[in-house]
């Protein structure tokens, strides 16, 4: 996958106006990642074995020391601006811990598959339903990672979702800003197609109280009309977007 984290790290480079740390977290992988990374300036490398997914990203942010912390795999990328942007943004909200905007998904060669729009995060809608806050649209606060919020590693495929309804059952405030700040690739490999992804969503609303799983068809009443009525069925053409490709 490295020519793909080639692009998800030119995304970040290209991003004026903001400091930033890249952080890189491969698991001794044979692709010539760990050489790559050997010559590039400007990016920290953590290569070494790991648990898995969610485990590498903890080690990413054990390493972080920016106020504002985000992660993407490689299958992703940040649109022009997104950086400035976030910063600007939690200049201006001081309350709000948790940011998540919209996302395109994309074709290798670039094109336009569909927009993914998120809306109000509710831990009740996502462990009744699934994770709609976007995670490679997610920026925070580092106070959550100071706090002790991580995520957790037993996860294979649904470690994001756990993460974010942990992080709102704690009380974190987030919001859902409606500008497209991040680009995923459908790659035809991508964990979120997994079987894994759908048993471990199973798993969730297994944990989740008795009053959700009962009333799980009311509540998704209430979290589709809630999306309609935030327009996050709806684009006005023509969509314009940048991102880089092979």
């Amino acid at each position: 996958m490295l020519p793909y984290l080639q692009l998800a790290a030119a995304s970040i480079a290209d991003q004026p106006g903001v400091s930033f740390e890249h952080i890189v977290v491969d698991a001794v992988s044979n692709d010539g990642t760990a050489e790559w990374l050997e010559n590039r300036e400007n990016t920290t490398g953590i290569i070494e074995k790991d648990k898995g997914m969610y485990d590498a990203i903890n080690k990413g942010l054990d390493k972080s020391r920016g106020d504002i912390v985000a992660y993407l795999n490689c299958d992703e990328q940040y649109l022009p601006g997104t950086l400035s942007f976030v910063k600007d943004y939690f200049d201006a909200h001081p309350g709000v811990d948790v940011l998540f905007g919209d996302l395109l998904l994309i074709r290798p060669d670039g094109s336009l598959v569909a927009f993914r729009k998120g809306y109000r995060p509710s831990w009740r809608y996502i462990v009744t339903s699934h994770l709609y806050v976007l995670s490679c649209t997610m920026f925070f606060r580092r106070k959550l990672i100071e706090e002790g919020i991580r995520f957790d590693s037993t996860f294979k495929a649904a470690g994001d979702a756990h993460f974010v309804i942990n992080l709102l059952r704690k009380g974190y405030k987030a919001e859902h800003i409606k500008k497209y700040l991040s680009a995923f690739i459908m790659t035809g490999k991508n964990l979120s197609t997994d079987e894994r992804a759908i048993k471990e969503q199973n798993e969730l609303l297994n944990i989740a109280p008795s009053y959700l799983k009962l009333g799980k068809p009311a509540i998704n009443i209430l979290r589709l009309t809630e999306k309609f009525l935030s327009g996050a069925y709806f684009q006005k053409k023509p969509l314009e977007y940048s991102v880089y490709t092979m």
